[in-house]
């Protein structure tokens, strides 16, 4: 009987997994069990995909982002040598349809496969596979549960749950908008309800909500919509959204607490940012900052962020409110400079963020930014050209190519090791254990009890040695495996992480 491989690849193996890729669990919900009985999860950051579990009559979906997809197109190599079919899809595909095919895969899904899957799966059976399917930007309300009973929760630190697909906002260094639209897509309450419900049965007190906005219709984008449909349309998923959070907060164990990721409009909605903490029972939530700079936020098409000592106070007002923020910062924008970047630093360390990220910018493929940049390259040498952007890309697919961010662009204002060293300091000042011990002392912390206090640090030690120089969306690409001791820091670091957050649904962070 064929059976069904789905692979995650990775860069690397750790053993164990951060925080769990959530297409891996609903592409096993989506496989006809009927058919092919239940799927065979392979997860490259828990362990190496062996290519002698593959039968020629099997069916391997490998799932690709643009980061990991040269060890996807080893395990595509490698499974194709044993006479097997291989369909591959993820954001790297729904970009390059092509690419995979040219690889050697028989077929690409580009984007959702919740729908589209088993359609593939029976055509791949009955020997009529098409080369393309077309997943599509699937519904809220047919968006699929995960299929968390085929996971082993003792190799999970953070299991991931999608409460609302899409984002309006328009990012020039963002994809999410141009892959997965810009109308909010709210999945069905009943369907979140029953997925997190069933992670606290697998012993989880801690999930991620993995929306690339969780607050997509607060007061203050709302009132910002020049168009009057599109602002109705928000304003009903607003109300759509505090229904489902006062439904969620009624039908959940009040233990169980979450992570997700908003931008800092949250703070132009009172009551949505008080539900967000006492109904949703988020505690920690990653911001993007982006550049506490005007000329920054302009060059990312992100100005309706606030900038300088606003930015702070923004900060400030959402962790008053009881949710940590990691502040997400990108070095390396077109108007950056080494003294901006240093400004920078020093305005995160002051701002009082509990956490932050420092990424090295990067035109991602699908963003706004990618496409005029290699636009540029392509027209570089015709008579008078006018780029679009003062940075420059070096390579044409450079995602083939085993290089450090730094060496992917040509700013016109940094070197690319100066870079390099901006962005280390950034995050070695940030979470020296000096700075940790003053935000402990005159930030969030200062009220906190005094067993988080001490486990804050370790915490701090453990997301510089997961995270350091990526960032949160790095999970597998790392190239290194952490050492032992940094594996142990990263294992003392997450229980701390959930000791702090583990507060009563009432209480404020900052308070006592």
């Amino acid at each position: 009987m064929s059976k069904v491989i789905l692979v995650n690849p990775s860069m690397s193996t750790v053993g164990y997994s951060v925080i769990a890729p959530r297409w891996l669990f609903v592409m096993a919900q989506a496989t006809p069990s009927d058919l092919v009985g239940e799927p065979v999860i392979v997860d490259e950051a828990i362990e190496q995909f062996r290519p002698d579990m593959v039968q020629p009559s099997d069916i391997v979906g490998i799932g690709i982002s643009t980061g990991n997809c040269q060890a996807g197109y080893k395990i595509l190599k490698a499974v194709k040598a044993r006479g097997a079919t291989v369909i591959m899809g993820g954001i790297h595909p729904t970009i390059f349809p092509e690419e995979p095919v040219e690889m050697g895969a028989d077929a690409v899904v580009t984007g959702n496969g919740d729908i589209v899957w088993k359609q593939v799966v029976e055509d791949a059976l009955n020997g009529t596979l098409r080369t393309r399917y077309d997943g599509g930007r699937v519904p809220g309300d047919a968006l699929l549960k995960a299929k968390w009973d085929v996971m082993d929760p003792r190799l999970y630190m953070f299991p991931t749950v999608q409460t609302v697909a899409g984002c309006p906002e328009n990012c020039s260094f963002c994809s999410v908008w141009v892959t997965d639209g810009r109308e909010p897509r709210q999945r069905l309450t009943d369907k979140i309800i029953e997925e997190v419900n069933k992670l606290y049965e697998l012993g989880f007190r801690f999930v991620i909500f993995a929306d690339d906005n969780f607050n997509p219709s607060t007061l203050g984008r709302i009132a910002r919509e020049p168009s009057p449909q599109k602002r109705k349309q928000l304003e009903q998923i607003r109300e759509e959204r505090l229904r489902f959070f006062e439904q969620y907060s009624q039908a959940v164990p009040p233990n169980m607490y979450a992570f997700t990721q908003m931008t800092t409009e949250v703070i132009s909605d009172e009551e949505y940012l008080s539900a967000m903490h006492d109904k949703m029972r988020i505690r920690a939530a990653l911001v993007g900052i982006e550049s506490f700079s005007e000329e920054g936020l302009r060059s990312v098409n992100k100005r309706w962020n606030p900038t300088g000592q606003k930015m702070v106070k923004a900060i400030q007002k959402i962790q008053d409110a009881g949710i940590l923020v990691l502040s997400s910062i990108i070095c390396g924008l077109e108007s950056d400079t080494v003294q901006s970047i240093r400004s920078m630093k020093r305005f995160a360390q002051e701002s009082g963020t509990m956490l932050a990220q420092f990424t090295i910018y990067n035109p991602y493929p699908g963003t706004k930014d990618f496409y005029e940049l290699m636009n540029d390259r392509k027209n570089s040498g015709k008579p008078d050209f006018v780029p679009k952007q003062k940075i420059a890309v070096l390579y044409d697919r450079y995602w083939l190519k085993s290089l450090r961010p730094v060496d992917l662009v040509k700013h016109p204002q940094i070197s690319g090791q100066d870079l390099f060293m901006e962005n280390k300091k950034c995050w070695n000042a940030f979470y020296s254990l000096r700075e940790s011990l003053w935000r402990i002392r005159v930030g969030a912390a200062r009220r906190w009890p005094l067993v988080a206090k001490i486990t804050y640090p370790i915490a701090c030690l453990a997301f510089r040695r997961v995270y350091g120089g990526y960032g949160m969306a790095a999970d597998g690409i790392r190239r290194e495996r952490p050492g032992i001791m940094a594996r142990v820091f990263i294992k003392i670091g997450i229980a701390a992480i959930n000791r702090i957050s583990r507060r009563q649904p009432n209480d404020r962070m900052g308070q006592s």
